[in-house]
């Protein structure tokens, strides 16, 4: 019985421990092994008659039974060490499985409470957005509707001047009206339901028949005739084609001497009306004011060209441009030069009022806001007469006849407002440059050898400071549509101003090395106003342009390397003049001798050091270099405006 169930259980066992080939080979892989027992086809009979191939080996039956049990003993241990250490396996399992859990759960919520925030966040945006299209769909109704509101005003005002105009037949001013309520009107094309612009559009409409019932009924009594002045347009090689109209060119000098009386009339009329008005209003939003008169000029100018162009395409044509061109002179000296504001001395030069008000202390006078804002519209007016001039001129070319255009030249005229543009930059950097004077006077005047220590920088420093924060934002706010103007102006300003700083540096002597410490430090701040000029004291901060940061860093590096000179130790003598050279490249001796003079050497000191730069001079090469390297030879703006100087204090002398 026993041996049954051993062979059951045997059996049973190996049921068990069948193996798919898939996991067998899974085993193998993982734990090779060349052990006969380890092997899936294990046959027990083939096993033993291995071990005991014949009857002697039989005698070690006792030893492979003993090391079969010692086997199996260390399979038991492996296998009881394995099943005690996954006795726990379950527990830390269930353990690690509740944590992970919970951590799933606490980033779940989290995950949510993220969104949640996403969500709110984005209803925020959403209210804040749906605000700010608010705010944008008022403003710009609100912008529209003012817009709207002016135009109405502007059409209401026009339609009742055109009827007062069209009763006492003023049709010169008729027909500058005109075409401007016109233009209103065309914005009020949408709102032609609303029955009071219905009303004013309808009252053009009226005026403008009555205007041409009028001006034919008129045209009839001056010019009687026997039948009814139409005719069907003729082609253009009709060799009829425009002899009428040559039949009035003999006397149209009539036409053209009344268009020159009128224009001279509207010329002195628009000098008593500037006179009586006074200057136009600041104007800072786009840009400088442009005289209305100058609109007004041109205007009447294209409907004496298009009706003489009508009458005649030949010689009258020539006459009017003629006449043109006389008064674009008369509008540029009368209206613009005429009325801007008068200086006691032009720049660089030299009058006995300047010099007396410098003897005695006093400051020049600056502009006011009202005529730097009035130079700046001149400017602005001088700039649309160039440009409407240039396109009258083209106009012109266009109405007379091809044989004709090379007599039409208006470059004298725009040369003309470009010499008003020039004269009004000139005038703005006068105005400047005149203002920072007593700052660079009283620079040249301190005593920089008792300089203790280096603080701030200098009175002088932000006395400069302070004129050009007061005129420069002005200046550039009222050009701000002739922006390459306000870039000549800063341009100029530069041009003047730092050879004048370095003039009045070489006058700052004896310095000690604090002082020259300080003064540099002064130079430096200069420098970086200068460079920040263009853009000064305004919200939008733009780069100045390449060509004046060039000037700048020019001209004040130069300043920055005399006071470089001047701090170093002029001992040993070659080095300090080799320095001198290589610093300044200047090989003019009254220069060097500027520097001696400032560091405060005596005469004896300096004939020495001058004996040694002459020395020290590099010999100019033969050729075109050499040339070049003369030219440091000829007098440098400081040398040129020292020269004026002393001229000026030799007629102090005299006076």
């Amino acid at each position: 019985m026993m041996e049954e169930e051993d062979l059951e259980f045997v059996e049973e066992l190996e049921a068990v421990l069948q193996l798919t080939p898939d996991v067998q080979l899974a085993i193998e892989q993982v734990f090779p092994s060349q052990d006969p027992l380890d092997r899936a086809d294990f046959n027990a009979v083939e096993y033993i008659n291995t071990l005991f191939p014949t009857e002697q080996s039989l005698a070690n039956i006792d030893e492979v039974v003993n090391k079969i049990r010692l086997k199996i003993r260390r399979l038991d241990d492996n296998i009881r060490t394995v099943v005690r250490g996954q006795t726990n396996v379950g527990q830390d399992g269930r353990q690690a499985l509740e944590e992970a859990q919970k951590a799933i759960q606490q980033l779940f919520g989290k995950i949510k409470d993220i969104k949640d925030k996403a969500d709110k966040s984005e209803q925020m945006v959403k209210e804040i957005t749906r605000d700010i299209k608010q705010l944008d769909h008022a403003k710009r109704h609100l912008t529209t509707s003012i817009t709207t509101l002016n135009h109405l005003h502007m059409l209401a005002g026009g339609v009742d001047s055109l009827e007062a105009m069209t009763r006492r037949r003023q049709y010169g001013e008729v027909a500058n009206l005109l075409q401007g309520v016109m233009n209103v009107l065309e914005h009020f094309h949408k709102y032609m339901g609303i029955p009071q612009i219905r009303q004013l559009s309808e009252r053009v409409k009226a005026a403008q028949t009555e205007l041409g019932q009028q001006i034919l009924a008129d045209f009839e009594e001056a010019f009687p005739s026997q039948g009814t002045k139409p005719k069907k347009p003729k082609a253009p090689d009709n060799p009829f084609h425009g002899i009428v109209s040559k039949c009035f060119e003999p006397h149209l000098y009539v036409y053209i001497e009344s268009q020159d009386k009128n224009l001279g009339e509207l010329i002195d009329r628009f000098v008593a009306d500037f006179k009586a008005q006074g200057p136009p209003k600041p104007n800072t939003d786009e840009g400088g004011a442009v005289l209305p008169s100058c609109a007004d000029l041109f205007v009447y100018y294209k409907k004496c060209m298009v009706q003489c162009s009508q009458l005649s395409t030949g010689e009258p044509m020539i006459a009017l441009s003629t006449i043109f061109q006389k008064y674009l002179r008369e509008y540029a000296w009368k209206i613009l030069s005429g009325n801007l504001p008068k200086t006691t001395s032009s720049s660089g030069g030299l009058t006995i009022s300047s010099l007396l008000k410098e003897k005695e202390g006093s400051e020049v006078a600056k502009f006011t806001l009202e005529e730097l804002c009035l130079i700046c519209s001149i400017l602005s007016t001088a700039e649309y007469c160039l440009a409407t001039t240039q396109q009258l001129e083209e106009k012109l070319k266009e109405k007379v006849d091809v044989s004709l255009t090379e007599r039409i030249n208006l470059t004298g005229e725009m040369d003309t407002f470009s010499t008003v543009i020039s004269n009004s930059i000139q005038l703005l950097v006068q105005d400047l440059d005149a203002a920072c004077d007593p700052a660079l006077t009283a620079m040249s005047k301190m005593q920089w050898q008792n300089v203790e220590h280096v603080g701030d920088q200098s009175p002088y420093v932000t006395s400069v400071i302070l004129h050009i924060k007061q005129n420069v934002p002005i200046i550039r706010d009222n050009l701000a549509s002739t922006r390459k103007y306000f870039t000549q102006f800063c341009i100029k300003f530069a041009n003047s101003f730092i050879p004048k700083f370095i003039t009045h540096l070489f006058k700052c002597k004896p310095i000690s090395m604090v002082g020259a410490e300080q003064l540099l430090l002064d130079t430096h701040s200069l420098k970086m106003v200068l460079l920040d000029l263009p853009s000064i004291g305004s919200q939008v901060v733009r780069k100045a342009p390449a060509s004046y940061t060039k000037i700048v860093v020019k001209g004040m590096t130069r300043a920055e390397m005399i006071l470089k000179v001047v701090m170093a130790p002029h001992e040993p003598s070659v080095v300090f003049v080799d320095n001198y050279i290589k610093l300044l490249t200047d090989c003019n001796t009254e220069t060097f001798q500027k520097i001696l003079d400032m560091k405060g050497l005596k005469r004896s000191e300096q004939s020495s050091m001058l004996e040694l730069f002459r020395q020290r001079l590099p010999t100019p090469p033969a050729g075109p270099e050499g040339a070049s390297s003369l030219s440091l030879l000829a007098p440098t703006p400081e040398q040129e405006s020292s020269r004026i100087r002393k001229l000026e204090k030799l007629i102090k002398k005299r006076l």
